[in-house]
């Protein structure tokens, strides 16, 4: 006798005679099991391809073979477009290969260390940018890589813009995040997180300054020089507020006796 029509046999009794309990029993038996065809074979008997199609994707994922996962996510891919109610799925699967596709195109070109890898487009792009760090000869070519993926993979703008300033500051870039600031007479996430990158970065008053003056919100501009802790400029926007509860919260923090007799004197003023 022939085990595959038996097996075929067996599957096809499983899902059309009895109730689904039995056919979930026996895929939680299948997906035990080290060899995937069994636990496919049973959900795409099923007609359960949006199932079937994530039991391949988290196979390929769990692998550690570059051309074995590719060729689990394609097969995943194909089951996805086998139903309708799977093709969100698929659209998913297919960007995540060329997404891998990109990684190792981009780590041929300029090496292993470009692009770690990742499942994520934003740490993709995060990575790139950095890079440019370590390799500033080839930043032109490096940030126009990332713009491209960051329009391949319908990367939202200001998305776009937190990454490239974190990838900015975490790699010591001060002089491309101020470029990117001067880019645009307006910046699509504001100056508050290049102030705060800044701040984060340890970079000298006048760096923390060209920021902070282009934030327009004196309540964002006295959290930011208490994070930078600028007493005195904390202090000077606290006054323009009227706040005295902000003048003793910088008064709580300062140990500087100057800026104390400061507090006291502004705070009288309000009486």
């Amino acid at each position: 006798a022939d085990p595959n029509k038996g097996q075929h046999n067996f599957l096809n009794t499983i899902v059309t005679k009895f109730p689904p309990e039995a056919t979930n029993l026996l895929k939680t038996y299948y997906s035990s099991m080290s060899d995937v065809k069994f636990v496919m074979n049973l959900l795409l008997r099923s007609q359960n391809f949006v199932d079937a199609g994530t039991t391949m994707a988290k196979r390929a994922l769990d692998s550690s073979k570059e051309q074995e996962r590719l060729t689990m996510l394609k097969e995943a891919s194909r089951v996805f477009g086998l139903g309708k109610e799977s093709a969100f799925q698929k659209s998913c699967t297919d960007d995540y290969m060329e997404l891998l596709s990109e990684q190792g195109k981009l780590r041929s070109i300029y090496g292993p260390e470009v692009v770690p890898e990742s499942s994520s487009v934003t740490s993709t792009i995060f990575s790139i940018i950095q890079y440019a760090g370590v390799k500033p000869r080839e930043a032109h070519k490096l940030f126009a890589e990332a713009e491209k993926m960051a329009k391949r993979f319908r990367v939202p703008e200001k998305r776009l813009w937190h990454v490239k300033v974190r990838a900015f500051a975490e790699s010591g870039q001060w002089a491309n995040l101020r470029n990117l600031a001067d880019s645009r007479a307006k910046s699509p996430i504001g100056f508050k997180p290049f102030a705060l990158a800044v701040i984060k970065g340890k970079q000298s008053t006048s760096e923390i300054m060209r920021y902070v003056d282009r934030v327009a919100s004196l309540e964002e501009r006295y959290d930011l020089f208490c994070e930078a802790k600028l007493w005195k400029r904390a202090l000077e926007e606290a006054a323009k507020l009227k706040d005295y509860r902000r003048m003793m919260h910088v008064q709580s923090l300062s140990n500087s006796l100057e800026i104390q007799q400061l507090c006291n004197k502004m705070a009288a003023r309000l009486g």
